[in-house]
């Protein structure tokens, strides 16, 4: 892949296909530096809130509801914004539109499987992650690009990825179906007091990919894969593990 972006800022490598599974690629060396430098300067610029204080409880578990989200950053359809919004969060969602011919086999190809997607800044510290889910129905696949500037191997925070990709639909985004009652006939896909059913069908094969958050790195994993966010250790100290990411939408 070649970017077409500003040549005067390239002190850093192509970009990349590190591995490609049919279900997960990875790709490398995603931003130049200079653009790195600014997003980390735009993350630290950020009106964070807790996915607890949006009203995102059942998304994470109890004990990681301090994780802080930006607003939402949407291509070709508006969220919280729409692009291009002249701040460094378009220099990575042009890199993802750049790379799309790469993970064409991953998600689909871009204006005929899919044209929209969105971004969303992430900060997640020391003993927070995110359990397994996998993308809602109208969803081809999500991206996620590692922001922070350094990482250690001992600092957690991997991307857990499942193979199994045929798992009933009616079980939900997050593997776990709550029941209805007579005051709550329709229920929302969130699990985050038990998981038990998720866990019993993820723990028949018991095994996946991991992924570790390397610094300037791309992760795209197909809508039907499984996946969480392994917890931040402790001896990340204030080092935070910081995204961007979001969904791929189903072109309709």
């Amino acid at each position: 892949m070649v970017s077409t972006r500003n040549a005067a800022a390239v002190m850093s490598r192509t970009p990349s296909v590190t591995v490609q599974e049919s279900y997960f690629i990875v790709i490398d060396d995603v931003l130049p530096d200079l653009e790195r430098d600014s997003l980390w300067n735009y993350f630290q610029l950020q009106p964070f809130q807790r996915v607890d204080a949006l009203g995102m409880q059942g998304q994470w578990p109890l004990e990681d509801s301090g994780v802080l989200r930006g607003p939402t950053v949407g291509w070709e359809q508006a969220w919280d914004a729409q692009y291009p919004t002249k701040s460094p969060i378009d220099d990575v969602m042009r890199a993802v539109v750049e790379a799309a011919p790469a993970f064409a086999a991953t998600i689909g190809e871009r204006g005929r499987d899919w044209t929209v997607f969105n971004a969303c800044a992430t900060l997640t510290a020391a003993g927070q992650g995110r359990l397994w889910h996998r993308d809602g129905d109208d969803d081809r696949g999500s991206w996620v690009y590692y922001a922070h500037p350094e990482w250690n191997i001992e600092w957690g925070g991997e991307l857990f990825i499942a193979p199994d990709t045929e798992l009933p639909a009616e079980l939900g985004v997050y593997l776990h179906r709550l029941r209805p009652m007579d005051d709550r006939p329709t229920v929302p896909w969130k699990s985050h007091l038990d998981n038990a059913d998720a866990s019993r069908m993820l723990m028949e094969r018991g095994m996946g990919s991991f992924v570790l958050p390397k610094p300037n790195r791309l992760v795209v994993v197909k809508g039907s894969a499984p996946r969480s966010l392994a917890k931040v250790r402790l001896s990340a100290g204030r080092h935070v593990h910081a995204t961007l990411g979001g969904v791929f939408k189903q072109r309709r």
